[in-house]
């Protein structure tokens, strides 16, 4: 009877819920889920299904060099990527019984005269496919171990099926050992820019992140970027530098400009160097640039040479890698050469990881000789890191594993620890603790976003806010909706790997964990955002799914946010564009908890769902019907499928356009009914969509139900 129907109306938010259980969930938060994949906070009420990603470029896709991309940033509306070189070196061709292997091992013998290798240095074979029924070709080893100048070793990923000696004459490898950085224009996709600097050796083995911060404390905007095995570098647009602990105070490349500083000795390997109150001692490092001239018929530009002796206050000698081979030299290099050096003492800046700027100063931590340190430069320059001229190190007592600044304070991260640095310089920096039981286990969790820092601790996702008493911090989890997700990163993914982008627009952040064995389809994440409602600010989450992004950024170019991502194989993509992942479908789905309308024992027959839309172009979904808690032996009734045919062509609330998919005379808030079967004493919904469809938003719903009594 009509008399006896009831309704219901629940409006969609909450976001992602896995730490509740059923009943307390749907009494307290009905418009949440308890699944929730690739839905955002709808900016127009309820959630909406996430945008694509395309190429960044599709003309160039591809950031040149072989691997993942290691660093993107962006800097005056320019995009800015690195990459691992494919191919630095090649190897003069092997002679036959060069390469052997061994029944039942995976080490690769490789007898090379003078190779010059490295341990961890990849090499590539040409010409060899097969040795005891090993496959080489079309892939990349890293050498294990240098058995002496003459040969090396490698790791296969099996054991060789039979002892086998190459008989090839003609057999080759290329060696990656550097990466390079790589400057995006619309007109010429991504060039070089690593080639006319000093930088075109910097190290690839063992860089898995760049990490960049950006200021302008210096008189223009820069960027100071580290990899925790080279030395920082700086950049300032297209030009970049290797920074020492003792240089210049703007872009120059130089600390001081010596004038024909060098004399060399035919036979001799040694150097001698004038320059007026060098300040150098023995075990220092020394690098020159702009030299006209080779030192003994061998390149010194850009090359790291150690003091050797200190013959005056303005002189000092260094050496060679060889013997001079030219007749004797003196006075030479030109009138410009530029000099820069790093003291013995302050060594520790080459190799770190970490990076921010505050009280303008650049503040630096990560090297792996000397976790526990962080150190600054000097006031107002990002060059020159010496004490004697302000700048200094903090050592906190942990192993640093992130930094970030709010408000007046450097926070320090160790994984179970927090500190903070507070004043303006060296002569007032104090440390203080923060939290002794709580840190930061995910370096490039560390995002800020709504005017708070987040981070991902070992019990969830933790803000640095500021509380109403001045100078205390809150550090409460936001997270507890997700805790069971989260509990179990450490075990499923590489947390090293995590990367971050905010999406500010939105005020909306996604964490990614990407891996190497997982194919992009399967790519996991997690989105997380604000949502005003009721005079109140909460955050959401959901889950993310076929975005496998190993290094992500967002800013403004020509003054509109772009958020971009680079994968393991090169690739730069632009999210928050198009109905697709790069071709892809996308899956979305959103689940209820179930509804039990005040009884978990009375049974209630279900009549019609009105589900309350807003499209954003042509979409299909499915709706399906769950009874009593997924309960096996209820039978539940076939999914429904949900059409809308085009939201109405407004031009201020969707950014239409003649020619898009809009349909005149269509709804922005489409109502769909359905008429529903079946009964049981509680009911949920399912809504998914598998396709290239346009994003639409889920807003609410409403039930009509009769009550059936007990049974």
């Amino acid at each position: 009877m009509t008399d006896n129907l009831r309704d219901a109306t629940i409006i969609a938010r909450g976001g992602l819920y896995t730490n509740e259980d059923a009943l307390t969930l749907a009494a307290t938060q009905p418009g949440s889920a308890i699944r929730l994949t690739n839905f955002e906070i709808s900016q127009f009420g309820g959630y909406r299904r996430i945008n694509g990603f395309s190429a960044f470029d599709s003309s160039n896709p591809t950031v040149p060099g072989t691997g993942a991309v290691l660093g993107l940033w962006i800097h005056q509306d320019k995009v800015y990527a690195a990459r691992r070189n494919a191919v630095d070196s090649t190897s003069a061709t092997l002679p036959a019984g060069a390469v052997s292997v061994s029944s039942g091992s995976t080490t690769v013998t490789v007898v090379s005269t003078a190779h010059g290798l490295s341990t961890g240095q990849l090499i590539s074979f040409v010409n060899v496919s097969t040795l005891g029924s090993l496959t080489f070709t079309g892939k990349e080893f890293p050498v294990a171990t240098v058995t002496s100048a003459n040969g090396f070793t490698f790791l296969s990923s099996s054991a060789a099926a039979s002892t086998e000696v190459s008989s090839a004459a003609n057999i080759s490898y290329t060696v990656s050992k550097f990466y390079s950085i790589f400057e995006h224009t619309s007109t010429s996709g991504w060039t070089n820019i690593s080639t006319a600097s000093s930088i075109h050796t910097r190290s690839a083995i063992g860089v898995s992140r760049i990490r960049t911060t950006e200021h302008s404390f210096t008189g223009k905007e820069v960027v100071f970027g580290v990899d925790g095995v080279n030395k920082p570098f700086r950049q300032s647009t297209a030009t970049i530098i290797e920074v020492f602990s003792n240089q210049g105070t703007s872009s120059t490349d130089t600390n001081s400009q010596l004038t024909n500083p060098f004399t060399t000795t035919s036979g001799s390997a040694v150097v001698a160097v004038v320059s007026t109150g060098h300040g150098l001692t023995v075990g220092d490092t020394a690098r020159f640039s702009n030299i006209d001239v080779d030192l003994g018929n061998q390149t010194a530009n850009s090359v790291d040479f150690t003091v050797a002796t200190v013959t005056s206050a303005n002189g000092f000698t260094f050496n060679l890698s060889a013997p001079s081979s030219a007749a004797n030299q003196t006075a030479v290099g030109g009138s410009a050469v530029n000099f820069f050096y790093s003291y013995a003492s302050d060594s520790d800046l080459s190799g770190v990881a970490l990076v921010s700027d505050f009280r303008n100063h650049v503040f630096v931590a990560g090297n792996p000789d000397n976790p526990n340190n962080v150190i600054f430069s000097e006031p107002n320059t990002d060059l020159k890191f010496t004490t004697g001229g302000g700048g200094g190190v903090v050592n906190v007592g942990f192993p640093v594993t992130a930094l970030a600044k709010f408000r007046d304070s450097l926070f320090v991260f160790g994984k179970n620890k927090i500190k903070r640095i507070t004043g303006n310089n060296a002569t007032d920096f104090v440390l203080s603790e923060v939290a002794n039981n709580t840190g930061c286990i995910a370096t490039d969790s560390v995002i800020e976003i709504g005017g708070d820092v987040l981070f991902l601790a070992s019990d969830g996702i933790r803000p640095i806010q500021g509380t109403a008493r001045i100078g205390d911090v809150e550090l409460q989890t936001i997270s507890k909706p997700i805790q069971q997700v989260l509990r179990r990163l450490p075990e499923t993914f590489d947390l090293s790997l995590l990367n971050g982008v905010v999406i500010r627009n939105k005020s909306q952040f996604r964490y990614f964990f990407p891996t190497s064995t997982v194919a992009q389809a399967d790519a996991q994440g997690i989105i997380g955002g604000l949502r005003f409602a009721d005079n109140r600010v909460g955050w959401e989450f959901g889950e993310l799914l076929g975005i496998r992004s190993f290094v992500a950024t967002s800013g403004l170019i020509n003054n509109v946010e772009r958020v971009l991502h680079g994968d393991i194989n090169g690739n730069v993509f632009e999210q928050e564009i198009g109905s697709d992942f790069a071709g892809e479908d996308i899956l979305a789905v959103y689940a209820t908890p179930f509804f039990y309308f005040d009884s978990t024992e009375k049974r209630k027959t279900f009549q019609k769902v009105s589900l309350f839309t807003r499209p954003e172009g042509s979409a299909d979904f499915n709706m399906a019907v769950y009874f009593d808690w997924d309960d096996p032996a209820k039978l539940n009734p076939g999914s429904y499928t949900l059409s809308t045919q085009g939201a109405l062509l407004r031009y201020f609330t969707t950014g239409g356009t003649y020619g898009s998919t809009f349909t005149f005379g269509g709804s922005s808030s489409p109502v769909l009914e359905k008429q529903l079967q079946g009964s049981g004493r509680a009911m949920g919904l399912v809504i998914t969509s598998f396709g290239t469809q346009a994003p639409y938003s889920i807003q609410g719903w409403g039930l009509t139900w009769q009550p059936a009594g007990y049974r």
